[in-house]
Parts: structure tokens; C-alpha cells; sequence
């Protein structure tokens, strides 16, 4: 029988008169309008009158008619408006694809409006709610979750919770959604706070992302109340652990206030001690140990950094900085300037900028070692006997750089020195060393004093005075102080200055979300370039980390339109911002972007790769950067040698990509042909591999998906040394040392055995450079003269002895050849192997003994065997308290069940807190030396003698 060609007959029923025709042919015609939807929609009218017509029963089934025929004509508003409409009669359990993409579209539609805060249709809203309550019903907890967190509903995020049986895991997922996804700031606060509290109420309470959510709120209130609960009731090792937690998270103003809290609790409760937790919070104590831990943990390659040296020359002055900046960067805060030392006689030309340069260096390679720092930059602080303006800014740069971020107890010298002076280097210095020290503070003493000399209108120090005001106002948005600087930057004539002040603007917006945007849309619709490359910094650090899809457009079509190339690299540098969460993402997203015609594009494609990378040693990322190291554009090669380097930073012997990328470097770094300015960044790229004597990492994201402040501010200021080579120092603002520190409970370091359950070769240091073998010479054979030849024929007694004779010397020569080349293939497969095994792979040598025997011709061989055999690599390591730990290697540590001492909690963070399960035994400390402060004095002079008595009547 055939199937039906037409709804025809159905279609005339709808003229009727009778309601129960009308009513048969809706409900016949919903079967049948996926497939003949076309006919349907000509008597599309009738069936709008039928919805209507209040007084037909089935009115509504009439609206879901309409929806399906918009649906198939493509007409998805209309097809909407009549699935809402059609009220209970549209149901959207029904698993096919007309109910997806219109509940869907539905949802899209609700989101959008709540996320502008617009009046909601009810139908709408009713179409919404059914769908969370499904949600609920079926148990699909984490999905509400999310549709709610887009939607800005709070009420369904707390029955969702509520009604779950894991509170806890579903609270730390939603509390990873919230970070990571929500860009709405006043939303994200509030579901923060609710997660705060709902963490408070629970039995057992995870403090770890209890204070992550306190730390978003800017709750110091709710901290030091926390804190102070714990050590009323006896826990104090888990508030020691939290205050090493706190220490690493917390800005400089939220931990003022917290410092400031506590010792109003303190008062008001007596008998209460906090000075041990604000000592730890204040950085008094984790400080010392990292700088112990770098000095003593030093693997900085000497060999490489001098054969660097000897590779660049001397003979310009950007390869003069280049080499101060890799020595700095390659010994951050290992406080070890032994290179500069032996190489005075390089320092000794040096002059103007190349000498601040190379003095404010000093501040990086003793970064946080506080107690010493007055010390080493004595002989180049201003001071009545060194008036050398390019040394005492320098110094205070230094010192700005060593106090980063923990420097309230210089900000009073650093002001002093910026107002009394009024050389336009010292002030520079000053300024940069007071945002550093003031960094995140947002004190209104150091706006003041950067502000009048920004008004003083010099360009070297306004420069430093733009910059400075944003690392000091560092995520606080204050409209006067936006205003003063965008005003100045707009009446201003300096470029240098209105460049300072753009990055200062675009560091106040840091992670303000929506309510940043006002001040982005002024900067981005500016004509200058420069302030329009400010608002394209201002969305990266305003929307960091989130991955915001409007915001990844906004900035991917101002890359691709911008008449101005500045404003281009602006753009596409600050994508890497935005994936610094997830950093996998970004090579998709910026693949076809690579291959833009415009070279700046391509620079800041790189730049954006190897920030939101760092660290991770992604492939894909670096199948993107590898093929520019041939690009014919300068600049292009330089970003890829500092992006690679950023990515590969801290990666494991066994990466695929790092020994031919550090082959790489050292062939750039010797090509005298190559462009001076690759040849930088070759050498910049070399010591970021080397950063910290192989012991620091690039961490812009802390666990637990928090953003690293101080280290994206570094970062974005790094990215200007394509102006400025100094600011090549920021970068020290993002190291985070790689070191894993037990405690006990008094603060001292114990003897402890910890397990890595991984091979020891795949976390060991990379391998030292090796010096160049210097052949052995082999013997010179005599000189035989065909006279000694006849004189010897000569004594021999007859033929045949002379026959043995020529055949003896020749069966000898034959014999050494053949040694000759078995050693030779020996060495070989020496280096070879050893070119393979890395550092910690152990070697079993195997020598055996000369064996000697006779053969009938009475002929003696000796044989020497020499054979290396690879043992099999353990499954494991043990380390030693303190160890060097990547960030990989984390997951695999744990400590031996059999050992005295447990972390208090769950181990997070650098430095673990540990309890002493055997208090009655001695314990054995490791005592934690003081590191001794050095300093380099140019042109110091030799020794005197020792004394003696002169008597001019002696004779020689």
C-alpha cells in the first residue's frame, strides 16, 4: 500500500466548523509536520488564528504546530515565541532534535537576558525552570550547576547542594567553575561568599578553598576569625599550615588588613599569641628558606653562561645587556654573582644605562634574600660619596626587585630617595623599586609622591612613574586615579611617558571583570595607538584566565584590524592571558593567527603562546612556535626563542623537544652573522632555561586555579622589553621556586626521607654542558731511514730470517691498527650512551683483567675489555628534605607510612607542615645556614702588603 503524498484532506479540516475536526486535525498534523512541513506552512496563517482563538480547547497544540513549521522553515525567534507559547504542550523531555535545539535556544536566549539584567518572559522563565527542576529530578547536580552559574541563578546553585549526596565534592566543583568560568565580578563575589559559607557550616571543614573563597572576597575579617578559632581550640599546627597556605596567596593590602586583624583579635582575647602566624604571613619565615634552598640546590651551568659570553663578544652594547640579563635571570635568587666577579673586566666598560642595567641585575640574583639586601647594594646606593646617577638608580631598582611584593618596610626609604633627587635616573630607579616594594598595596603615600613627579613631565621618570603607579593601585579600580592618568597620558608629549602610564592602567584592571569595561572601551576608542595597545592590555589582565568567548573576539578581530601594529601585537600578546587556566586551548585558537602576513601578529601569537604555556611543555604550542625560528623577520625569531623557552622552562630530560631546542640556542647564540637582535633573545631564552639555578618554574596560576598577581603583572611588564631592557627583570616576578620544604611544629627543618613513586630520570636536572675533549697524542712511531733498513738486511743471517723479520712488523703494525680502531669505536659508544642516560642513571663499570696466553708460535696477545652496562633504572626515588619538586612531580610525592612525621592536612603549597607522631625521640635538624651577603665593587683595588721595615743603607 503506499505511503501517504499529502496532508491535503487534514489541511481542510482546519476550515470546519465542528471544534472536534479542528481538534483531530492539529493533533494529526503534529505527527506528520517533519515531514510535510512545507504544505503545512501555507495555511500557516489559519493555524495562528486557531492559538488565537481563545475558545479552542486545543489553542496551545495549535501554537506547537507553528513552532514545528518555523523550526523546519529556519525561522528559530518565531519558532521559539510559539514553542513558549504552547506552554505544557511543548515538552521538552522528548529526545529529539526539534526539542534540543529549542529548549536550547530557549536557555540562550534566558541567559542572555539574565546576564543583562533585562525583564525575563515569564514563558521563558517557565521553560527554564522546568528544565532545572529535570535537572534535579534526575540528579544531574553538576550540569544545574553549571546552567545556573550562566544564568546568575543562586538560589538553584544552593538547592543543588543541598539536595546532593556529596556536598563536598560538589562544592569544590562548583568553587572551580566560579574561578575559572564566571566573568561577571559581582556574581562570582556572591556565589564565593554563599561557598564560603556553606564550607564554614560543614563538619569537616576544607580550609584550603574556604580561604581561596575568602581571599576572592577580600574577607580579611572572616580569615583572622578562622585563625584565631584554630588556635583557641588547640590546632595550631593546621593554623601554621594555613598561615604558609595564606602567605602565598594574599596581596599586600588584603594582608595588612589581615595582620591588622589578627592583632585586634589578639587584644581583645586574652592570653591569645598570633605573632608565629603573622610572622609567616608576612613572608619572615618562607622567605629564608627559599633563598637557602637556591643558594645551596645551585645548578647554574658556569660553562654555558661563559662560553655565552665568549660567543656574543663584546663588541655592542645590546649584547653587553643581553649577558647581564641572562646572568641575572639565570641565578635568580641563588644570590651567586660569582660570574660577574670573574668577569670584572667586562663590567669595567661599561657605562650610562648598561651600568644601571648591570647594577639593578644585583636585585634578581639576591631576589628575596631581605636580610642582606641593605648590604650588597650599599656600594651603589646614593649615598655623599657615590654621586654615580646611573649606578645609585640601578640600586634602587635592585632593591625593589629583591623587596617584590613583601617591601612595606622600604616603601618610606624608596619615597624619601624619589622626592629628594632630582636626576631623572635616580628617579626612575626609585619609582620602579617603590611599585615594586608598594606592589598591590594601593597606598595613598606612594600615589602621591609617583604623582608629583610624574607632573615634574620628564620622560625617563615618567615612564617609570606610569608603571609604578599600576604595580602600587595593582586590581584596585580607583576612578580619580584612572582619570588622572589617562588625562595626563592624553595631554602629555612624552611617548615614554604615555607608554608607563599605559601599562599602569591596564595593571589597576586586574581580574575587575564587567567592571573594567568601562575603562577598556575608553582606552580601546582612543586614537592614540598607544592607548589603544593600554585597553588591549587591560581586557588581558581584566579577564585573565577566564576564557571569555566575547572577550577572545573582541581581541582576535582588533588583531586582525587595527590600523596600527603596536596595537595588533597588543592584542594578540594579551590572549595568552586569557588561557593561562587552560592553556591547551590556545594553540587551536591562534594556529591560522600564526600565519598572519603582518610580522607583528606573528610576534604577538608567540609571545601569547609561551605565557599561557609556561611551564607546561605543550606540543602543540610548540609545533606552532618551532617553525619561526626560520622566519625572515628579526623580531619574529627573537619571540620564538623567548616563547619556546617559556614553555620548556623546568621540563624533564625526557621531553622530545628540549635538547634539540637548547642545540638550538647555542647555534644562534654563536652565529656572528645572525641580527644582533635574535642573538638577544637566543641568550634571554638560554637563561630562562637556567632560571634559578634550575630550581624556579613560571607559575602564573597557583593551585587550586588561583591567578598568581605578582606574576602576571611581571609578566606583562617583561613583554615590554621590547622598549625598555630593563624591564627584562619583571620576569623574576613570576618565578616560583621548585622546592618542596618540611616543617615541624617549631618551625625547624627535620631529617626526612620522602618517596618520588617516579624513575629518578624523569625528573632529574637537565645535563650540564661538557667541556671539550682534548684528543690524547698517540705516540710518534721512529723514524726508520732506508740506509738502517739495508745495515739491518745486512745482519741478518740469511733469507729466511730476514722473511720472519718483515713478516713480524708487519703482523705488529696490523695488530695496533686494528687496537687502534677498537678503541677509537669504543669512545664512541661512550659518549653515545652517555648522551642518552641523563644525571641520575646509573652506570655499572665493569673492567676486566688482562687476560695473557701463549700460542704455538709463542705469540702474546693482550687484550683490555672495557664494557658499560645500564642498569635498570628503579621505579622510584627518595629524596631529602628539602628537594628540589616540579610541579608534575607533586602528584607522585608521598611520604613512607613507616615515617614519624604526617602533614596536619592534606599538603598543599611549597612548604608542608608536618606532626611529630614520636615526640619523646630526639630529633634530628637540619640547621638552616645564613647565606652571606657579597657585593661587586668596579675597579677595587688589590690588597696591600703585609708590613715590613725599609732600610735604604742595605745594598742590593
Amino acid at each position: 500500500m503506499p505511503g501517504l503524498t499529502s496532508v491535503g484532506g487534514v489541511l481542510a479540516l482546519l476550515e470546519e466548523e465542528e471544534n472536534d475536526l479542528k481538534v483531530f486535525a492539529i493533533t494529526k498534523l503534529l505527527g506528520l509536520v517533519d515531514t510535510f512541513w512545507a504544505e503545512i506552512a501555507n495555511d500557516i496563517t489559519k493555524i495562528e488564528e486557531l492559538f488565537e482563538d481563545e475558545t479552542f480547547s486545543h489553542r496551545f497544540h495549535a501554537a506547537l504546530l507553528a513552532s514545528h513549521v518555523f523550526y523546519n522553515l529556519g525561522e528559530m525567534d518565531d519558532a521559539l515565541q510559539f514553542a513558549l507559547n504552547a506552554g505544557d504542550a511543548f515538552d521538552i523531555t522528548r529526545d529529539n532534535l526539534y526539542t534540543h535545539t529549542i529548549t536550547g535556544r530557549a536557555l540562550d536566549t534566558y541567559t542572555e537576558q539574565r546576564q543583562k539584567n533585562a525583564e525575563v518572559d515569564g514563558a521563558l522563565e517557565g521553560i527554564a525552570n522546568r528544565l532545572f527542576q529535570q535537572c534535579l529530578d534526575d540528579g544531574t547536580y553538576e550540569q544545574l550547576i553549571g546552567l545556573s552559574l550562566e544564568c546568575h541563578r543562586l538560589d538553584l546553585i544552593h538547592s543543588a547542594i543541598q539536595e546532593a549526596d556529596d556536598k563536598a565534592a560538589l562544592i569544590s566543583y562548583c568553587f572551580k567553575m566560579t574561578v575559572s568560568f564566571v566573568s561577571n565580578r559581582t556574581f562570582r563575589d556572591s556565589v564565593l561568599e554563599m561557598l564560603s559559607d556553606l564550607y564554614s557550616s560543614d563538619d569537616e571543614i576544607n580550609y584550603f578553598n574556604l580561604y581561596q573563597c575568602l581571599i576572592a572576597t577580600n574577607n580579611a575579617n572572616a580569615i583572622a576569625s578562622s585563625l584565631v578559632t584554630l588556635l583557641e581550640n588547640g590546632e595550631e599546627l593546621l593554623a601554621t599550615q594555613l598561615a604558609f597556605v595564606l602567605e602565598e596567596m594574599v596581596s599586600q593590602q588584603l594582608l595588612k588588613a589581615l595582620v591588622d586583624g589578627l592583632i585586634v583579635k589578639e587584644i581583645e582575647i586574652e592570653g591569645l599569641d598570633t605573632s608565629r602566624i603573622r610572622s609567616i604571613i608576612s613572608g619572615d619565615v618562607t622567605l629564608p628558606l627559599y633563598v637557602n634552598f637556591l643558594s645551596k640546590n645551585n645548578r647554574t651551568d658556569m660553562l654555558l653562561l661563559n662560553q655565552t659570553k665568549k660567543d656574543l663578544g663584546t663588541n655592542s652594547s645590546m649584547q653587553d645587556s643581553a649577558m647581564v640579563i641572562a646572568h641575572a635571570l639565570a641565578q635568580c635568587g641563588t644570590t651567586n654573582d660569582t660570574f660577574l666577579r670573574e668577569n670584572e673586566d667586562m663590567l669595567s666598560h661599561f657605562t650610562n644605562y648598561a651600568k644601571f642595567t648591570a647594577v639593578s641585575g644585583l636585585g634578581v640574583v639576591h631576589k628575596g634574600h631581605l636580610s642582606a639586601a641593605q648590604s650588597v647594594l650599599q656600594p651603589y646606593l646614593p649615598t655623599e660619596d657615590n654621586n654615580n646617577v646611573y649606578e645609585n638608580g640601578g640600586a634602587l631598582f635592585a632593591l625593589g626587585l629583591i623587596y617584590a611584593n613583601a617591601g612595606q618596610s622600604q616603601v618610606d626609604y624608596l619615597i624619601s630617595q624619589l622626592t629628594s633627587s632630582l636626576e631623572e635616573t635616580v628617579r626612575h630607579g626609585a619609582a620602579l623599586g617603590l611599585g615594586l616594594a608598594a606592589m598591590g598595596s594601593a597606598r595613598n603615600d606612594v600615589y602621591a609622591a609617583l604623582k608629583d613627579v610624574l607632573f615634574s613631565d620628564n620622560a625617563i621618570a615618567g615612564d617609570a612613574c606610569g608603571v609604578a603607579l599600576g604595580l602600587n593601585m595593582l586590581g584596585s579600580i580607583d576612578d580619580d586615579v584612572f582619570d588622572e592618568m589617562n588625562n595626563y597620558a592624553i595631554d602629555t608629549k612624552h611617548e615614554k611617558t604615555i607608554r608607563g602610564l599605559a601599562i599602569g592602567m591596564a595593571l589597576m584592571l586586574f581580574e575587575r571583570l564587567e567592571q573594567a569595561d568601562s575603562y577598556i572601551d575608553r582606552l580601546i576608542e582612543d586614537k592614540d595607538p598607544i592607548l589603544r595597545s593600554s585597553g588591549c592590555h587591560g581586557i588581558a589582565m581584566a579577564y585573565a584566565g577566564t576564557n571569555n568567548p566575547s572577550v577572545i573576539k573582541r581581541l582576535l578581530h582588533i588583531a586582525v584590524s587595527d590600523a596600527n601594529d603596536d596595537v595588533r601585537r597588543s592584542a594578540a600578546t594579551g590572549l595568552g592571558f586569557l588561557f593561562v587556566r587552560d592553556p591547551e586551548k590556545l594553540p587551536s585558537v591562534l594556529s591560522l593567527l600564526c600565519e598572519s602576513f603582518n610580522p607583528h601578529v606573528r610576534a604577538g601569537c608567540l609571545m601569547a603562546l609561551g605565557i599561557a604555556c609556561s611551564g607546561t611543555g605543550n606540543t602543540d604550542a610548540i609545533d606552532l612556535i618551532e617553525p619561526m625560528f626560520k622566519d625572515h623577520i628579526r623580531y619574529v625569531r627573537q619571540a620564538a626563542y623567548v616563547a619556546m623557552a617559556l614553555v620548556l622552562v623546568q621540563q624533564p630530560n625526557s621531553h622530545p623537544r628540549i635538547a634539540a631546542f637548547r642545540k638550538k640556542l647555542q647555534e644562534a647564540i654563536k652565529d656572528k652573522h645572525e641580527i644582533s637582535m635574535v642573538r638577544f633573545g637566543a641568550t634571554m631564552a638560554q637563561s630562562i632555561l637556567e632560571a634559578g639555578g634550575r630550581n624556579v618554574t613560571v607559575q602564573l596560576v597557583r593551585e587550586g586555579g588561583q591567578l598568581n598577581g605578582p606574576a602576571l603583572a611581571g609578566m606583562l611588564v617583561f613583554t615590554q622589553f621590547w622598549f625598555w631592557f630593563p624591564f627584562s627583570f619583571f620576569l623574576s616576578l613570576a618565578f616560583t621556586p621548585t622546592a618542596l620544604i618540611f616543617l615541624n611544629g617549631k618551625l625547624e627543618m627535620p631529617e626526612l626521607k620522602f618517596v618520588s613513586n617516579a624513575p629518578p630520570s624523569t625528573y632529574a636536572y637537565p645535563k650540564m654542558m661538557e667541556p671539550p675533549k682534548e684528543k690524547e697524542r698517540g705516540k710518534v712511531e721512529k723514524a726508520v731511514l732506508s740506509i738502517s733498513n739495508k745495515k739491518t738486511r745486512r745482519t741478518l743471517s740469511s733469507i729466511g730470517d730476514f722473511e720472519l723479520e718483515k713478516k713480524k712488523e708487519e703482523e705488529e703494525k696490523k695488530e695496533k691498527e686494528k687496537k687502534t680502531k677498537k678503541e677509537e669505536g669504543e669512545d664512541d659508544d661512550d659518549d653515545d650512551e652517555d648522551e642518552e642516560m641523563g644525571d641520575n642513571d646509573v652506570i655499572a663499570e665493569d673492567e676486566s683483567a688482562m687476560d695473557t696466553s701463549e700460542d704455538n708460535d709463542g705469540k702474546k696477545k693482550d687484550k683490555k675489555k672495557r664494557r658499560k652496562k645500564k642498569k635498570e633504572e628503579e621505579k622510584f626515588e627518595m629524596l631529602s628534605n628539602p628537594a628540589r619538586v616540579v610541579k608534575e612531580q607533586l602528584k607522585v610525592i608521598s611520604i613512607p607510612e613507616e615515617s614519624r612525621y604526617k602533614p596536619v592536612a592534606e599538603m598543599h603549597g611549597r612548604v608542608i607542615v608536618l606532626r611529630d607522631t614520636t615526640p619523646e625521640e630526639k630529633e634530628t635538624i637540619i640547621q638552616v645556614s645564613k647565606i652571606e651577603a657579597s657585593s661587586i665593587t668596579a675597579g677595587s683595588e688589590v690588597d696591600p702588603p703585609p708590613p715590613f721595615t725599609f732600610n735604604p743603607e742595605v745594598d742590593e
